[in-house]
Formats: structure tokens, sequence, C-alpha cells
């Protein structure tokens, strides 16, 4: 495959010498509204050969052969128009093409990686969102990830918490990876700017530093032909992010300002104290115990729903203010914006300040320059309010609902009640969220600069410099007065980390007619270097609270100190080579060749190849008298991608240090070999992805559908196996075991009603996607580990990995309703089988209910998700609805193992009243018992499945007399998070408290709960 590339390329720089002979001609022009208005920035493309039309409408291409050909115009918003014209040898044609404004619009200019192409020529599988489509009016956006939800066929997008600037998990169809970061890589610009994390922290978001408001288009590559370009971070797909620019003769300054608040979707209502106690009673005599309560001390317990003290409403407000224009020669964008979003838990909150400037010259008629600069600061107060657990570690609402209700914040001389004694001590959740300061601070800069050279009209350079640079400042206090500072007089730490990634591509395009069609080759060379280092420090026992995190030196206990450094980097080679014949049969073909730093010695580098056809049946001459379709385009992929997104140095020997004692009281610190092996052949997780597709058009295109089938198998999938103790090494990190992902996806586009006053779209899109572990290297199964909650239900993880299963899949014990009087008793422990105990089912038969009873008890992967989206407009006024669902996913709600196990253990949800007595039998909720088990029941795991309206906006645009000079004015009132429909019984069934991590779906720990908003804003554009 490589020397196809190589040959290819050659012949691209020959033919330009052969043609230099060749009589040409030019084509000049205007493309205009059918109003007779001028339409700048439109695309027009004649023999292979571009321009863009300026400000008035206006376009020259040069360098066009002698002859016969057809001059085609496009622009967003507007029906393709074509124009028959002949060149003759030193002349000037011309072509004046008119567009008819459409709604739906299917020749749209689109970014494919490194370069743009028509609609229409499209090979690959590609989605795309319009910056309107993104987000909502008059409502703050917090992530680009986040917005993305429902709006592209094969993206699922699950929001991860509640928590304001939280972290989102986007799989670009399924889980590709099992250890390794499954999320996609996000292209800024034309620069590789960013992944989404898999870390288990819920809150983390590396895309909340990019403005969502400034977005002009999202481009997301979903088959190997489209993300092979980006060679070995292509596996998990590419989200291709397009800023706006100033365009020539359009000089504006937009303002546009929002404000809302945001309420609880619902209410949590925990046992009051009376309920409390009278539980506990309970609990603790169905398990041979003494009551812990008289009826005296029942009857006169007070009630503190720390709950409702924790949850309030909260404001929201965004305002920014943007700058654009410019003429034929430097066209320029200068904005700046502010979003403050507090949550709906006390303490908490997301703050955003940003700022870009976009520059783009024509120094000359063949040179070109521009640059992209944007810097972000981001706060987010985290000041536990989102769960690090269950039981004890819970923060948050889970720890609210777990907290004794009859002990008061205060007492009766004002004193904190800093901690309660139930079944183990909790921290009074109330006073730790008001009283801690956790500021996570993000400072980002990201900013590209390019120029490019026409060295002919056939061949054209490009060279990017980009730079990304984070610096993250974490700081936090624990006060001497807060229940989790009191015990160590005041705690305090500082994590701090800097990153600097530097971009360098070069790529060269070449684009002719050639035979009966037009070719087009890219070949380019891409080096990105990185360096990250972070610290962090702690200490405890201060002396007084004024000093928080500024002078850990005051701390009389140092309590954690450390500092790291990683570097890496990659250099690639890629190419592309687009082949449209007749205008109807299109082929590409792609391949990079990349070298990372991450791997072994042995496998530094790969190569990663696609190929791709487009069939353009519509345009067949066998068509042309048909009247079923307006277009209709097959097209079919095969390609190979990698993944490299792991941990640094992970196939070299690394060392550790060790604590070693010599004499009495001495220790020295020594170096010692990893526990982990080092694995000079380690190499990329390698996926190799089929795609089948077509595009069709009916009635004028008024009703437009996309369909796709894929199948994906990802293997040398980068796994940490354990080793023999003899070997001296605890693991290694290898590659074994494969994953497959098979879907389908459906995108529908209507235009159900199109008149002079009134008009209505919508657009529907549907996937499915089924993902299965193939093999894991020898072993049938593999436990993920118990990450936050793991002692809580018996020492094991709720999750396996295991030959044959979905990524996703929970494990636990299969619960077969409640024992009632009179049920045989299985179990050798005759107390398991007490009336309105769990049946749990005894699955190898030994009498005996041990984790070998374990079994797969639900799957976090959905039947079905997507997005449905109606915009309706009359006159003036506009309506529109977003809608999105999953149906057939489940969720591990784990809070229920201390809000509904009916232990008495800690404080539980009002749900346990209705729990099994001898008066009480119909019911699923076990009878009260101190000493039943804590494991992770079937009975825990619930439908997940939702349809959410997540955003309502009604609009309406201002006459202009009413604003004079003014060039628009817009109202906004938008609703979020309007209507949920579930039978999920937590506050939301979409969530994922162990964040990004794919082993770990659908769990749900406390998360901080989604609010519902409404917020009124305008936009003004002079």
């Amino acid at each position: 495959m490589r020397w196809t590339f190589t040959f290819g390329l050659a012949v691209a720089l020959m033919v330009p010498q052969l043609s230099t002979a060749q009589a040409v001609g030019q084509i000049t022009g205007a493309v205009t509204s059918e109003a007779g208005a001028p339409i700048s920035g439109a695309q027009v493309v004649a023999s292979g050969r571009g321009a863009v039309t300026g400000a008035n409408g206006r376009f020259s291409i040069s360098g066009v052969p002698v002859g016969r050909h057809t001059v085609r115009a496009t622009s967003v918003g507007y029906s393709e128009g074509t124009t028959q014209v002949t060149v003759a040898a030193g002349q000037t044609a011309t072509a004046n093409i008119q567009l008819a404004a459409r709604v739906v619009q299917l020749e749209e200019i689109v970014a494919v990686g490194y370069g743009t192409a028509r609609r229409r020529d499209v090979t690959g599988s590609i989605a795309s969102v319009t910056g309107e489509q993104l987000s909502a009016r008059a409502a703050p956006t917090s992530a680009v990830s986040n917005a993305l939800q429902g709006k592209a066929p094969g993206v699922q997008v699950i929001t991860n918490s509640g928590t304001p600037g939280a972290g989102a998990s986007v799989r670009i169809r399924g889980s590709n990876s099992i250890s390794a970061n499954s999320e996609p890589l996000y292209v800024i610009d034309g620069i590789p700017a960013a992944q989404g994390t898999r870390s288990t922290d819920p809150t983390q978001n590396p895309l909340n530093t990019i403005d969502p408001s400034n977005i002009e288009s999202i481009q997301v590559l979903k088959d190997a032909s489209a993300t092979a370009i980006y060679g070995a971070r292509g596996a998990n797909g590419v989200v291709l992010v397009t800023t706006r620019r100033g365009r020539a003769g359009q000089n504006r300054v937009s303002v546009e300002t929002s404000y809302g608040v945001q309420t609880p979707t619902d209410r949590i209502n925990p046992l009051t104290g009376p309920q409390f106690r009278e539980l506990v009673n309970e609990a603790y005599v169905n398990a041979g115990r003494a009551r812990q309560y008289t009826d005296a001390q029942i009857s006169s317990a007070p009630t503190y729903n720390y709950a409702d003290l924790m949850m309030r409403n909260a404001p929201q407000q965004s305002h920014s203010l943007t700058f654009s224009g410019g003429g034929e020669q430097t066209r320029f964008l200068v904005g700046g914006n502010y979003v403050d979003q507090e949550g709906i838990l006390i303490n908490s909150g997301f703050h955003r300040y940003g700022a870009r400037a976009n520059l783009d010259s024509n120094l000359t008629e063949r040179f070109r320059m521009g640059s992209s600069v944007s810097v972000t600061r981001v706060q987010q107060d985290l000041n536990r309010t989102e769960s690090g657990g269950i039981g004890a570690g819970a923060n948050g609402i889970l720890a609210a609902i777990n907290f004794d209700p009859t002990l008061p914040p205060y007492d009766d001389q004002n004193r904190p009640n800093l901690k309660a004694r139930l079944g183990e001590q909790l921290d009074n959740p109330y006073l730790n969220a008001l009283l801690i300061e956790n500021p996570r601070r993000v400072t980002r800069l990201l900013g590209n600069a390019y120029g490019e050279l026409d060295v002919t009209d056939a061949i054209r350079l490009r060279s990017t410099f980009g730079a990304n640079l984070g610096f993250e400042r974490t700081p936090q206090y624990q006060p001497i007065i807060s229940p989790a500072g009191s015990g160590n007089n005041g705690n305090a730490s500082v994590y701090s980390n800097q990153g600097v990634e530097l971009t360098s591509e070069t790529t060269a395009n070449y684009r002719r007619e050639m035979g009966p069609g037009s070719l087009d080759v890219l070949g380019g060379f891409s080096a990105q270097t990185s360096r990250f280092e972070d610290q962090f420090s702690a200490a405890f026992n201060f002396p007084s609270d004024q000093f928080k995190w500024n002078n850990l030196g005051v701390g009389k206990v140092r309590s954690g100190l450390s500092t790291n450094a990683v570097d890496w980097t990659l250099l690639s080679y890629l190419g592309r080579a687009n082949y449209n014949l007749l205008d109807r049969y299109i082929f590409t073909v792609t391949g990079r060749r990349d070298g990372s730093s991450r791997f072994g010695a042995e496998n530094k580098w790969a190569f990663f190849p696609s190929a791709a056809f487009a069939w353009r049946a519509i345009d067949e001459p066998f068509m042309q008298d048909q009247g079923l379709f307006s277009d209709l385009k097959v097209r079919l992929s095969y390609g190979v991608t990698g993944n490299q997104a792991i941990e640094e140095y992970q196939s070299l020997a690394r060392l550790s240090t060790e604590f070693v004692a010599i004499g009495r009281g001495g220790e020295a610190v020594t170096l010692a070999p990893s526990g982990a092996a080092a694995n000079p052949g380690l190499k990329w997780e390698t996926q190799r992805q089929f795609n089948v597709g077509a595009d069709f058009g009916f009635l004028d295109n008024r009703l437009t559908l996309t369909m796709d089938a894929y199948q994906s198998n990802t293997s040398d999938l980068l796994l940490r196996v354990p080793l023999p103790r003899m070997s001296g090494f605890s693991s290694q990190l290898q590659n074994v075991g494969s994953v497959r992902n098979r879907g389908v996806e459906l995108g529908i586009n209507t235009v159900n009603f199109e008149g002079d006053r009134f008009t209505w779209l919508s657009t529907l899109n549907v996937s499915a996607n089924r993902n299965e572990v193939i093999d894991l290297g020898g072993v049938s199964e593999i436990s993920p580990g118990n990450e936050r909650y793991g002692h809580f239900i018996g020492s094991t993880s709720s999750h396996i990995v295991r030959v044959g299963e979905s990524l996703g899949s929970m494990y636990g014990y299969r619960v077969d309703g409640l024992f009632q009087q009179g049920d045989a008793c299985y179990l050798k422990n005759a107390t398991l089988c007490a009336p309105g105990e769990y049946k749990v089912a005894d699955l190898d038969n030994d009498g005996v209910i041990t984790q070998n009873d374990r079994t797969i008890i639900g799957n976090a992967q959905p039947d079905l998700y997507g997005g449905f989206t109606n915009n309706m407009t009359f006159g003036a006024v506009t309506l529109d609805a977003f809608f999105n669902f999953s149906i057939g996913n489940d969720v591990a709600n784990l809070n229920r193992v201390f809000t509904e196990l009916v232990t008495g253990f800690l404080n539980e949800d009002e749900r346990v009243l209705n729990r099994w007595t001898p008066t009480n039998t119909n019911t699923s909720v076990p009878r009260a018992n101190n000493a039943r088990p804590r494991l992770f029941y079937s009975s825990m795991v619930e439908d997940g499945s939702y349809l959410r309206l997540q955003n309502l906006t009604l609009g309406y645009r201002l006459p202009s007399q009413l604003l004079p000079g003014v060039d628009g004015a817009r109202l906004f009132l938008t609703g979020q998070n309007l209507f949920l429909l579930t039978e999920y019984t937590g506050f939301d069934p979409e969530v994922n408290s162990i964040g990004g991590d794919a082993r770990f779906s659908g769990v749900d720990i406390g998360a901080f709960p989604r609010a519902r908003s409404w917020n009124v804003g305008m936009n003004v554009t002079f």
C-alpha cells in the first residue's frame, strides 16, 4: 500500500510539467441569490479548479483548459447552481449563477481532515452539525462533548453527572478498547487539541475549556475511510471543530446575553426521625439484636431533611460579544464570552471566561496567512458535592440521605454538629459542602498560525504550527471547623499541572483534471510533541483557618508530596488520493504512517491505510427520467486505524522507590525495579472497520435519509496481564484480546411544510450498536476491580469483562423475589430463608451464597439511542424542540446499597416504608434486617431507558423599525431538561459515576442531580 501513495504523488508532481503547454483560459462571473443579492463565500468549481466569491459575489478561475465545462456553485443555505461555459485559449468566459435558498442543504462544503470536500463527493461516513444546532439559544453549554448529544447518528453521549461543567462519555460507534481510552480525538481548526478522558472522576472534562458558542460547524468522522487520515488516533472516531471566522464585506458586532434559573427536577425524601428509629429497631430485632431506641425516643425524634438543606434554586447566565468582518484582503473575528452557572447543590458552580481572535489575510493573489488564538479560564467549584463513594465515603446528595435525620446542623449553642455515629461515623454533608473550598481552575491557550501558497493553479502548499497550553491548579482546604478537617485540625492540599503540546504540519495538495475525471492528491508530514508536569503537596494541623492552602508550611504535618513529568512525541506521514470519474464514481485511498514514543522499540511505527468508493447513482443517465429519487449515493469503505491512548513509558523498564530500615529508627530511600515488567514489543491497538452506506433524497430533497451499517474489530488490545511471582514482576502491559462492534445508523431530515409564512423541519437520528468482547488473550473473563465502592458490595466489582459479552456487563447476585411463609429453603443457613428475605439464586447448588453464584444481571449498552429535533418558523416567531432518548440500557443503582437495602445501618429512602412485614407481603422491598449482606443484587439494576425533552426554545425576531441601525435582534425563551419519561427511581437515568472508563458503564453512586432550567436571552447584531 505504501508504494501506491509514493507512485501517486510522483505522478501528481509530473503532470503539471507535462501540461504547461496546454492551452488554457479563464472563467469569471458572479454568484447571486434569486433576488439578485451577491453571495459571498460561495464555493465555485470548474474543471477541478476552485474559487471563493468575495463580498460582491464575484469570482475568477484561471488556468482552465480549453473546452466546454460545467461551472458549479455551492453555498450553505442554498441549493447548488450550475451553468455551462465554453473556454477559448487565452480568453475569458463569463459564468453568472443564481442560487435558490433552500432549507434542507445537501451540497454544503464539509471538513474531511486536512482539507474540505463537497458533501456530494464524500466517500466516508461523516455526520455534520452546525453551530446553530450544537447549542441551545439563551442557555449556556458547558462543553462541546455534551452539546453533541443526540445530534449525530452513531454518536452516543452520556453526561456523567449534573455537576456544572461535568464530563461526558462520548462513544462513536461503541467502545473500542477495554483499558485504553475509548474517547474520540477532537481537532480544532486543524490542530489535534484534545481527547475526552477515561478518568473515573465524573466531574473531569478537558473539553469544558472550549466555548461551543464560537463553533461554526462540527464534522464527526466515523468510518475508517474518514478517520484513517488521523492514523494512530482515529480508532475512536474524530471530531473536527471549525470555529467562526470573519467574512469579507460583512462587518458586524454581535451581542448575546441570557439569564436563567435552575431548579431540581425531583426531591429525595429520606426517612423522618421517627421513621428512621423505627426502622433501626425493626432491623436490629430481625437480626437477633436488642432494640436501640425506646418508644419515647422514637416519638420525640426531630426531623432534619439534609437533602433539602443542600439543594437550592440556582442562577445561571452567559454573555458574549463578537466583532467580525473585513475586506477582500483581510478578514477578522474577535470576541469574548462569559458563563456563570451555579449548581443546584450549595457551594457548587462552573465559571468560564474566554476570548478568541481569528485572522485571515490574502497577502498576494497566491499567498494567504491566518491565525486562530483562544484563551479560556475555567473554574469548577466542587466542594464535596459529588459523591466520592458510598457508606462513610459518600458526599453530596447520597450522604444527605444517609445522615442522621434527628441531628440538627448546629446544636443549641450554635456549635456545628460535625459527625453522626450510626452504623459507622459519618461527616455532616451539609457542613462539608458549606465550609470546604475546592475550586478546580484551568487555563488553556489554544492557537495556530498557517501559511498557504498556490505554487501553481494545481498545487497548493500549506504549513501550520499549533500550540496547546494548559495550566491547572486545584487547591483544597478543609477548615478546622468542618467535619472533614476537624480531626486533623485543618487539611490543605494543592494539585497543579502544566502541559505544552506543539504541532507542526505541512501538506501539499494537487488538483487537476485527469482523463475523464478529476484527481485530488494530498501528501504531508506532521510532528507533535508534548510535555506534561504535575505537582501535589498537602499538610494538616494548622494554627488557623486564615492561611487555607496559601501557606502549606504553616501546617505542622506534611501529609503528601509528589512531582511527575512525562513526554511523548508523534511523527507522521500522511497521504490521500481522490479520483472523481465522470462526477459519478468517486474513489478515495488514504494512508498514514505514525511513529509513537509510547510504544516499544520493536514497534515504534505502523501504517494505517483505507480505501473507499462512492457511486452517485442519481447522476447516471438512466436515472434522469425517474421521479422517485432526487438524490441517491452508495458508499463503501474499509480501513485500518489505531489507538495509542495509554500512559507513557509502559514499554520501558521503570524504577520505583522503596524505604529500607537502617539500624534503630533509621530509614533510607532506595530504588527498585517497578512491579510492572517492560515490554519492548508493545504496539498499537488496531481497528479494522468495514462500512456500507447510502444517501437518499426524495421529493426534491424534502425528505433525505442517510443509512450506514458497519462492523469494526479492534485487536491487540492493551491489557495488563498478571505475571508469575517467580518473574520478579506482578504484571505487564501486553497486546492481547479483541473487541467487536457492529451497528446500524439512520439519519432522516424532512421538510414537513414550507410556505411563505410557516416552515416546519424535522431531524431524526437513530443508532443501534452491539458490542462484544471476542478474546482476552486465553482467559474467559477479567475483573475490572473494585473502584470506589467494592468493599461495600462484598469486596467485589459490580462489572465483569467476559468473552462473548459486551463491555458494561453488570455482575452480581440474581434475586428471584422474596421468601414468603411456607417457601422451601434451599440454603444451609436457614436464617437467609426467613420470610421477607431476598431469594438469592444459588447457581452452583451448593447451598451457600458465595461469589461463585454471581452472574450477569444487567447491561449498560442501549438497544437504541438518538435524537429528534423539530424547528418551526411562523413569520417572526420560531419554536425549536429537541428530544434525546435511550432504549434498553440498564443502570446499576448502587445508591440502593445504603438507601434501600433496609438494614438500618444508615438512614434510607422513604421507599423502604413499603418493606416486607407479616402484614405487607405483596412488595419487592425486603424486610428490615441489620445483618443482611451488602451485596450487588439484581434488584439494584434498573431499566435506564428514557425520553427527554432536552431543549425547548421560543424565539421572536424584533421588527427592524424598533431598533434603528440594528441588523437583527431576536428574543429567546429556552427551557432545558423540561420533561423526562423513565422508570428509573434515581434522580436521572443518564449517569455514569465512574466517568469515562469503558469497563464501568451505567453506574449511579450519588451522582449530582440534573437540573431543570428556564432562560431568557437576546441576540443583537449591528
